[in-house]
């Protein structure tokens, strides 16, 4: 028999035909499929809505906080430039005994120390044949813009105390990542021991100094450091240095830390780039999470700690050095917490040598003192720091500089106009 001229061939189990003739496909009006085409369209118009808000508001609105950071910075380095190049002039010519010295075999220009020898006062005080405690100091930068420099007056007083200084120059981003930051510092500790005995140094009586990005450097590289095995083959280990000092630092890179910057000015697509770009990458470099998740191993190996933390800096959040200090407290390392009232991020290097105020320098001195004294057993007692002074420091902190002067006020301005 003939089959009907009018066919309707079976498509899936569906009639492809209407009785009006139209072809459709009845699985487009499935609620599963409806459902995900209603999905589909809103994705696509929050991500259209997204990228028109950032580009119409967020953008803009980035650009102004990041211009407002810089016109601040500009009007803050215009402001105390004078003042500034006091620092500047010392270091490039009128400092005596500071010598420039490559700690890397075929290294960058990025790859030297400034080593800046007792004063003269200081030798004549403790005995030219003495040999003298060592810092070593990592300057800071935002992970971008250090130099040794920055520390050149912190240096000029505590060389006054009869302290060998040894200021750290390394590459910064975009040169090397954070890891590669830390590797240039264990070089230049590496070379600081072996070398140190050369310039008056006592290499058994080392302490380490990090100020800012430079102290979230140098607390990663012990953290790091401490977890190396007993016995590897190493240079130096975490327990031959005499202590650890942080001045305003980075500790945790977390996403309120990273909100914070952001609404600074500093976007989020440069901390990305800079301090790492997933979550677990920054967890990796950030030493209060590394003290968290295996402190009771870490503490047994890591010196001493003073952490010492303005309350008026704008740029590093004070919570920071408490939630570090707590990590070290409770892995079992002698550690202690300075507040310095009203003080900035930049004081320490910048603010207070500059008035010759040397509360920062004080605790630096006594701190080491205490951890380098035979008696004391490494502890670092409130009393020491508060106002008890030994003896043996008592002429170490009257031979501190008495110049530069400059009058608070002008300080207290430069403090509003800087953005750090």
């Amino acid at each position: 028999m003939r089959e009907s001229c009018n066919p309707r061939h079976k498509l899936g189990g569906f009639d492809p035909l209407e009785t009006d003739g139209k072809l459709i496909l009845p699985f487009l009006s499935s609620p599963a499929v409806l459902h995900l085409c209603r999905s589909t369209l809103h994705y696509v118009l929050r991500t259209l809505g997204t990228w028109l808000v950032t580009f119409v508001f967020h953008v803009p609105l980035q650009g102004v906080r990041l211009s407002t950071f810089f016109a601040r910075l500009a009007l803050y380095i215009i402001f105390l430039w004078p003042a500034m190049l006091c620092g500047l002039i010392y270091w490039a010519f009128a400092g005596k005994d500071i010598f420039s010295v490559s700690y890397k075999d075929k290294g960058s220009f990025r790859h030297t120390v400034d080593i800046y020898l007792p004063s003269s006062t200081a030798k004549a005080r403790l005995g030219e044949t003495a040999k003298t405690p060592v810092l070593i100091l990592v300057a800071g930068g935002a992970f971008i813009l250090g130099h040794k420099g920055y520390v050149t007056m912190l240096c000029r007083a505590l060389r006054r105390a009869g302290i060998l200084c040894i200021a750290v120059d390394y590459r910064y981003w975009p040169q090397t990542n954070i890891d590669g930051m830390v590797d240039d510092v264990e070089h230049a500790i590496s070379w600081s021991f072996k070398n140190c005995s050369q310039y008056g140094g006592d290499p058994k009586r080392i302490a380490l100094l990090g100020l800012s990005s430079g102290a979230h450097v140098a607390g990663l590289l012990l953290t790091r450091r401490a977890a190396v095995r007993p016995g590897s083959k190493t240079s130096w280990s975490t327990s031959d240095l005499v202590g650890f000092i942080g001045l305003g630092g980075i500790y945790e890179l977390h996403s309120r830390f990273m909100a914070h910057l952001h609404n600074k000015g500093i976007d989020f697509f440069l901390q990305r780039l800079v301090l790492g770009d997933t979550q677990s990458l920054r967890e990796s470099r950030s030493p209060s999470i590394l003290l968290r998740r295996d402190g009771s191993r870490l503490g047994k190996h890591l010196p001493p700690v003073l952490l010492v933390h303005g309350t008026g800096d704008k740029i590093v959040p004070t919570e920071q050095s408490e939630v570090f200090c707590n990590e070290l407290t409770k892995s079992g390392v002698r550690a202690r917490l300075l507040f310095h009232k009203g003080q900035g991020h930049n004081d320490p290097v910048i603010h207070s040598p500059l008035m010759s105020n040397h509360e920062t320098v004080q605790a630096i001195i006594l701190s080491i003192h205490e951890w380098t004294s035979k008696s004391s057993g490494n502890k670092v007692s409130e009393a020491l720091l508060k106002s008890s002074v030994p003896d043996t420091c008592k002429a170490c902190l009257a031979d501190l500089p008495t110049w530069p002067r400059t009058p608070e006020a002008v300080i207290h301005i430069a403090r509003l106009l800087t953005p750090f």
